[in-house]
């Protein structure tokens, strides 16, 4: 199985001719992450983890690509002249089989920005592939309810605090840990957040795997 990273919280799951796609927003390139794709699954309808002109397109020139997506980020793309027979709306506690995929959905909430900003709906993605678990949080610390091999930690938003992506690796077995969500931050963000997450006495034994956009990690 191989996951490869496209860019801030998107990433791409490769195996017996699976390929599935999450999050590809406008802060990836997710073009490139969608090229051959057979299935997208959105956590959320913020733009940086849906890229509404570019995932619509795609639906119509590949009429064997689907996408699974919290409600309100499948109202978007229906909104916006998505084929409506492709785009399915996701509730946290659903079990899908999707080709050589297994996906558990949880979740249900973003994580909190403010007091005064709504909570978007945001779900979670399970990912059993290969032999492998792979897990999206989307904008969450919510944390799978089984081991898992690879857990993506976001690592920067107007949500969070490294202090808390520290506290959400601690609390996995994870053998693999993935930074995503990451394009506010600089080299000298990315440094400290490394720092910090790759410490077993902060977050735990695994291996902190940060990966350029288009890079690979194959299990």
């Amino acid at each position: 199985m191989r996951l490869a990273f496209h860019g801030h919280a998107c990433v791409r799951l490769d195996h017996a001719g699976t390929a599935l796609v999450i999050d590809p927003g406008t802060l990836s390139r997710s073009v490139d992450a969608l090229d051959g794709a057979t299935g997208v699954f959105i956590t959320h309808d913020h733009p940086d983890h849906v890229d509404v002109d570019v995932v619509v397109p795609a639906l119509w020139a590949h009429p064997s690509l689907e996408v699974f997506a919290a409600g309100p980020a499948a109202d978007v793309l229906h909104t916006a002249g998505a084929p409506g027979e492709r785009v399915h709306a996701v509730e946290p506690g659903q079990s899908l089989t999707f080709g050589a995929a297994h996906v558990v959905v949880g979740g249900g909430a973003h994580a909190l920005i403010h007091p005064k900003i709504p909570r978007a709906v945001n779900v979670t993605y399970l990912v059993e592939l290969g032999g492998r678990v792979i897990y999206h949080p989307g904008d969450s610390f919510d944390l799978p309810d089984r081991d898992v091999d690879v857990l993506l930690v976001p690592v920067s938003g107007p949500w969070m605090k490294l202090g808390e992506a520290i506290d959400y690796a601690a609390s996995s077995s994870a053998p693999y840990v993935v930074p995503v969500h990451d394009a506010l931050l600089s080299e000298v963000g990315h440094a400290m957040a490394q720092r910090q997450l790759a410490t077993a006495a902060l977050a735990g034994e695994h291996d902190y795997r940060r990966l350029a956009v288009g890079q690979t990690l194959r299990l």
